[in-house]
């Protein structure tokens, strides 16, 4: 039998011998804080057998720690051995055993029936573990134990813990020595003694980490405020400035935000410390002298999720980019609040306006100047003047609709009413002209614009599934369109209902009763500016 598996079959021993020891304190401290919400009586002496048999336990785990390590075993004759260390261990044992029988039998006989009747159970499992203990230390110490067969026959290990010992071993036989890490990262080591920093320092360059020293808890913390690329921090406890909790502390908030974790690697090794410094948001306790394969495994289990969590981050981060180009995108194609709706998953929209104004501008002559151009030019020259009507709705406070050719549709009062409608979409149309206007001209030809509008009930939604769209429909639109083709070039031909709306605010010319394709006889006007 090799060192490792006999170092591993040591261990397992020791793991079995816990194993009843963990019964005992495990059942004892649950049936201690069951008594402390037990107020039916007076509890002291019931809670002072509990803690009786909680300490005993937890002093014979010490001795199983301390007397079947495995420095103690040699390969000559580990069976003998075994059997020496049994005897010691039941000679500094025997009166924990003892007592935890005792203060058993006492709440047998003494102790608050009820409550021993409502966990009766528990209390035999403590018994039966402190009887089991007892018979594996009695085989140990026979003498009967000469080899692994007679383990298994005397119940100390079960063939199953036989079989893992075996397999086990052989696994580690093709573990490294050096554990070369997956995660090459920015360590942080922090300790007060240098001989210790430079140790860890060696054996981490040597795993293919960068390694920053820290000998005092405020060059910690400079470190750690001045190195961005830190990516883990080996923190040991006690140092004369600035103790291990206060730097988890102070920078806890800035270690998670960064998913930095901190494995703390300290002498100390008590359940109350390790149990602070993992409240205080360590991620992973090491004692010293430390055993760096085991602290290379730690670190790159916590690399590993760190590596997982910033994936995460950016991730996450990637997709918010996308759902917040999606939703420019879309606002750039809908009203806000359409668009708002259509989020939170409103699919049928539509909507009864009762008022608005409708507003149609199309650019005179275009055809037979498109015919003069190329369509790189033509596409150019739309972008250029539709770019800047884009502008002047966000300016104004009107919706655009759509662009049809070079045709432009702009709304107001709509998705969200506007009692100003009317003024707004003859401002509108006042920028439109003016822009037009002051255009350079193309190939001998000058840009000008005719434009109608109309005031009246209309019907708004989106259509289509792919390629929707926000549009309007009703008699407004159709009247607001023969207002635009019924008008002149450069002017601003509006109905009567919008005139009425608009009269107070802008000078207008009537053009008197005229004939409107599909409307029959009307009364329109001429914006005249100033």
């Amino acid at each position: 039998m090799g060192k490792r598996l006999n170092d591993l079959l040591i261990g397992k021993i020791r793991h079995n011998l816990k194993t009843h020891l963990n019964i005992v304190c495990g059942f004892s401290e649950l049936l201690l804080e069951e008594l402390e919400d037990d107020v039916r009586a007076d509890r002291s002496s019931a809670k002072e057998a509990l803690a009786s048999i909680n300490q005993s336990g937890e002093s014979i785990v010490q001795y199983i720690d301390q007397m079947f390590a495995a420095h103690h075993f040699s390969l000559e004759d580990v069976f003998a051995q075994l059997n020496i260390q049994a005897s010691a261990f039941k000679e500094c044992t025997d009166q924990f055993v003892a007592r935890i029988s005792e203060q058993l039998a006492w709440y047998k006989d003494n102790g608050p029936t009820l409550f021993f009747d409502e966990f009766q159970d528990d209390f035999e499992k403590i018994e039966n573990a402190t009887i089991s203990l007892q018979n594996n230390v009695e085989s140990l110490q026979s003498g009967d134990i000469t080899s692994v067969e007679t383990l298994v026959q005397h119940d100390v290990l079960s063939e199953d813990d036989v079989a893992l010992v075996g397999k086990f071993s052989e696994s580690l036989e093709e573990t490294p020595d050096v554990l070369e890490t997956k995660y090459p990262s920015s360590i942080l080591v922090v300790d007060d003694n240098p001989a210790n920093t430079e140790y860890l320092r060696r054996k981490l360059e040597a795993a293919k980490h960068k390694v920053f020293i820290a000998n005092s808890g405020a060059e910690a913390e400079s470190l750690l405020n001045k190195e961005s690329e830190i990516d883990l921090v080996l923190l040991d406890i006690l140092m004369p400035d600035l103790s291990g909790y206060e730097i988890l502390g102070r920078n806890r908030e800035f270690l998670q935000s960064k998913h930095i974790p901190v494995i703390v690697v300290s002498s100390l090794d008590e359940q109350e410390t390790v149990y602070r410094c993992l409240e205080s948001g360590a991620q992973d306790f090491i004692t010293k002298p430390v055993n760096f394969m085991i602290l290379a495994a730690r670190i790159n289990a916590a690399l590993e999720r760190k590596y997982l969590l910033d994936r995460e981050e950016q991730h996450l981060a990637k997709i918010e980019s996308e759902k917040q180009k999606n939703e420019e995108l879309l606002l750039n194609i809908l009203p806000r609040p359409i668009a708002m709706r259509m989020k939170a998953s409103e699919y049928l929209i539509a909507d009864s306006v009762e008022n608005c104004s409708i507003l149609f501008g199309d650019i005179v002559g275009f055809t037979p100047l498109s015919q003069a151009l190329g369509p790189v030019k033509i596409v150019e020259i739309l972008n250029k003047i539709f770019t800047e009507f884009d502008d002047y709705c966000e300016e104004v406070g009107v919706e655009k609709i759509k662009t049809i050719g070079d045709n432009y549709m702009v709304a107001c009062g709509v998705p969200n009413p506007d009692p100003k409608h009317a003024v707004k979409a003859v401002a509108m149309a006042i920028k439109m002209l003016h822009f037009v206007k002051d255009l350079p001209e193309i190939e001998g030809h000058g840009i000008s614009m005719r434009i109608g509008i109309h005031s009246g009930p209309a019907v708004a939604g989106v259509i289509g599934k792919k390629k929707f769209v926000y549009d309007l429909w009703g008699d407004a639109v159709n009247t607001a369109g023969r207002m635009e083709s019924h008008g002149l070039a450069g002017r601003i031909h509006v109905s009567a209902a919008t005139a009425v709306l608009v009269k107070s605010r802008f000078k207008l010319l009537s053009r008197g009763e005229m004939t409107i394709k599909g409307k029959g006889q009307m009364e329109t006007f001429l914006v005249q500016e100033d």
